[in-house]
């Protein structure tokens, strides 16, 4: 049994999600109940992805099972990390900092095309913070998002079908790049800029 004495590196609803006290590329995610929606669902897209033989993608963490720790049963991850060490931040925090969200509309579109080349299905309440801007090198970087992975839906059949799930990426993009632009985030910058009566924030990236 793993025991898990740190303090988690970021909490959601349902779960926190610690260092992996043994491998420090890892990470642990543990419900904070008895029972994890998120935690089922991140379980049966793995299912999904190890069926149809996909790992490796980098914009998806890989999955590497369940373990017993001190705080209870979690599913072990890749914790994503910039190349020099450092956890990597969430998007919104980048927002947060004044950094505009169109600076980061190459990293968004790569993300998309990701999703739609490997069939991935992100759920309805995949948020900027569940998406994190991994540095990968001093000159490159990534989206990796590492949570609101799956879908929501009872019958999953039509997911057969590459060009309806394509379809329905392509809806769920639009609505979730709808739901980034509303973000508290994005709305501070947009007032300070109309303050400022500048058009691009004073923060850059």
């Amino acid at each position: 049994m793993l025991k898990i004495i740190s303090e988690p590196i970021g909490t959601g609803r349902e779960r926190a999600c610690y260092v992996h006290p043994e491998d420090p590329r890892l990470a642990i995610k543990m419900p904070m109940g008895e029972v994890s929606d998120q935690t089922e669902r991140d379980l049966k897209f793995y299912r999904k992805l190890k069926k149809r033989g996909i790992k490796g993608i980098p914009h998806v963490p890989d999955f590497h099972g369940l373990c017993d720790t001190n705080l209870g049963r979690g599913i072990v991850v890749d914790l994503i990390r910039n190349y020099d060490g450092e956890i990597s931040r969430p998007l919104n925090w980048y927002l947060a900092q004044g950094v505009p969200i169109e600076e980061f509309d190459p990293f968004l579109e790569e993300l998309k095309q990701s999703f739609l080349d490997n069939l991935i299905i992100f759920n309805h309440d995949m948020t900027i913070g569940n998406i994190l801007f991994q540095k990968s090198s001093t000159g490159s970087a990534q989206l990796v998002a590492i949570d609101g992975l799956g879908d929501v839906v009872a019958i999953d059949w039509l997911d057969r079908f590459p060009w309806l799930v394509r379809h329905k990426i392509n809806r769920r993009w639009k609505r979730f790049m709808a739901r980034a632009h509303r973000t508290p985030e994005v709305r501070q910058q947009r007032g300070e800029m109309m303050d400022s009566g500048s058009s691009v924030p004073s923060k850059q990236q």
